[in-house]
């Protein structure tokens, strides 16, 4: 089984598009499926992928989403919350291979130096914990 779920955010749709578009291109030249599914924050998103893992077989899960910092807790309480709740889920799941590419950031071009490089890393971060996994 070579399918993986690639949960993205809605929140900033053109750099979103982009994390999906260059994950999807390395897992499609990895001989691997996908299915996307998209939650409206990074809070929602294990909720989500767990809605879908239960429906379907995966052998991983890419998350894909973007927190920008504001002025009030509220980056603090989603981006400790998100990334609690996507370790949850590994342990949860520990034969399905889970990589979190929420990128939590101070500002736009923060983002904007970090969302290619980090996407391509753990996308191919997840093609190597899946044949870790399977051998």
């Amino acid at each position: 089984m070579n399918k993986i779920l690639i949960a993205h955010t809605s929140w900033y749709k053109e750099y979103i598009d982009q994390m999906v578009k260059e994950s999807s291109d390395i897992l499609t030249k990895a001989n691997f499926s996908t299915n996307l599914t998209c939650a409206p924050g990074a809070i929602e998103l294990p909720a989500l992928a767990k809605n879908k893992i239960l429906k379907d077989k995966y052998s991983g899960v890419l998350f894909l989403g973007i927190v920008i910092r504001g002025e009030t807790s509220h980056y603090e309480l989603v981006t400790n919350e998100a990334f609690r709740s996507i370790g949850n889920l590994s342990m949860d799941f520990n034969d399905i291979s889970f990589i979190n590419n929420v990128l939590c950031v101070e500002n736009e071009s923060q983002l904007k130096e970090r969302i290619q490089k980090n996407t391509e890393n753990n996308t191919k971060a997840l093609i190597d914990l899946i044949y870790e996994k399977s051998s």
